[in-house]
């Protein structure tokens, strides 16, 4: 394993310059501004985002220190969004944001987990067992199997025919 350099900055000067040239700063409002290139750029509505930003808001503050501001929640989601809608590295990001690489970790990491455990009951609630059983018997009443709740999904192997079609699947090859 590679021993760790020492420091050689506290706040690396690509870094600090962040409230005068990073995309946040740059970027967002100016997005804002137009619905459509904002949606292209973070996958989500204006309405979509405000709405999350504001149930994560109070999970996501930070409290400012004598040593640094804190991350502000709603560049925590844009840099969040940004590296789900996209598929970019942490590197793209350090460079588009300039924010540190692991700081750009941990805020993913915090910001999925925090959508997780904010969205969750909302989004998903408990199952009832009156759900379960409708689940069931509708389940049965389109497949012929009793007792289920439903199937995952099936993976269908190309095969050599044996003979007969009892092998033959609905794609029209046998499996």
């Amino acid at each position: 394993m590679r021993k760790r350099g020492k420091r050689i900055y506290w706040i690396h000067p690509y870094v600090a310059k962040r409230k005068e040239l990073g995309d946040f700063y740059k970027l967002f409002m100016n997005l804002r501004n137009h619905e459509d290139k904002f949606f292209i750029y973070f996958r989500m509505s204006i309405k979509s985002f405000d709405e999350l930003h504001e149930k994560l808001k109070p999970v996501l503050q930070k409290k400012n220190t004598p040593m640094r501001e804190c991350i502000e929640p709603i560049q925590m989601l844009c840099v969040a969004l940004r590296y789900l809608g996209s598929g970019c590295t942490f590197t793209d990001l350090h460079l588009q944001y300039r924010l540190g690489i692991s700081t750009i970790s941990k805020i993913v990491k915090c910001v999925c987990s925090s959508i997780w455990y904010v969205m969750l009951r909302e989004c998903i609630p408990p199952p009832t067992k009156e759900k379960w059983e409708s689940i069931a018997m509708e389940y049965e009443i389109r497949a012929n199997f009793p007792h289920c709740l439903g199937a995952v999904d099936g993976k269908h192997i190309r095969i050599t025919n044996p003979s007969g079609s009892m092998y033959y699947n609905y794609k029209g090859y046998s499996s």
